[in-house]
């Protein structure tokens, strides 16, 4: 028998005891209904891209969103990769200055949101889908000289499902190996989010038996990618990287991937860092 473990979002969650009701407060309350466990109300895309709308109408679209994105991906970082903290958090600080209090409480607002709807599919019922990448659509952000258009989230679905060996993987996870998925072209991270999915139907906690890998040349959708991938509790390395020269320029770890480090360690790679290397071209 497989031993609990902190992570296992495959758990039955229908027996745990109903949420603390919160004492009163002058907020008012706003009544929600939902077909989820998740004890909160899970925003919409809908209401999140009228949010983004509203706000960066005094600035660009562009980089109001692609802000938005690094400074969670940033504030998820901080909270557990120490070694990359403090220049993290002076790049926070960077982008934060550029805009007024107002937009600084936005920013903070929209992401709120954002953090919600993401971390909502580790309940029963949750919902998966590649968010991130139909709210950067939605916003018209798509790139047509770059050819960066994400795909459909059904498409993703439907190919993971394609690839992905019901029986064999239900065996590796039973023998306690680890499942490892690599997109060296992730994206917003809709694929790799699809593939979470449909492990999670298959019953395998992906929090515990699945490493991902993915590398992204373009530093918006690493953000984008580690956003979701970190908070749908997956274990994983997100890079800034070149694939084709294997040119990295920043790592992103995940919390599930650093909390489990024991396990997953032998996926971590010393050049990665900068200062490695920087090190052993002096040697």
């Amino acid at each position: 028998m497989t031993p609990f473990f902190f992570f296992d979002f495959t758990l039955d969650k229908s027996a745990m005891p109903p949420v603390v009701t919160v004492p009163e407060s002058p907020c008012p309350k706003v009544p929600f209904e939902q077909n989820n466990l998740c004890p909160y109300p899970i925003p919409k895309t809908d209401e999140i891209v009228k949010d983004i709308e509203r706000a960066a109408y005094q600035v660009d679209t562009f980089k109001f969103v692609s802000d938005l994105f690094e400074c969670g991906a940033i504030a998820i970082s901080n909270q557990v990769d120490h070694f990359n903290r403090d220049e993290r958090e002076e790049r926070y600080m960077q982008i934060i200055k550029t805009y007024q209090p107002d937009q600084q409480k936005s920013l903070a607002e929209i992401f709120a949101k954002i953090y919600a709807l993401l971390s909502s599919v580790v309940y029963d019922n949750g919902v998966f889908n590649d968010y991130l990448g139909e709210i950067f659509m939605r916003c018209n952000l798509g790139s047509k000289a770059a050819g960066q258009f994400f795909t459909p989230y059904n498409v993703s679905s439907l190919m993971a499902r394609c690839l992905l060996d019901s029986d064999r993987l239900k065996k590796k996870a039973e023998k306690g190996k680890i499942i490892s998925i690599n997109d060296p072209a992730c994206g917003g991270g809709g694929m790799l989010i699809a593939a979470l999915e449909v492990l999670r139907s298959f019953g395998i906690n992906y929090a515990r038996d699945c490493f991902i890998e993915a590398n992204d040349i373009d530093i918006r959708c690493v953000h984008m990618t580690y956003l979701q991938l970190s908070l749908a509790g997956a274990p994983a390395i997100v890079r800034h990287q070149d694939t084709f020269s294997r040119d990295c320029r920043s790592v992103w770890y995940t919390p599930a991937y650093l909390f489990q480090y024991l396990r997953f360690h032998k996926f971590d790679n010393p050049y990665d860092n900068s200062k490695f290397q920087q090190r052993r071209q002096q040697l």
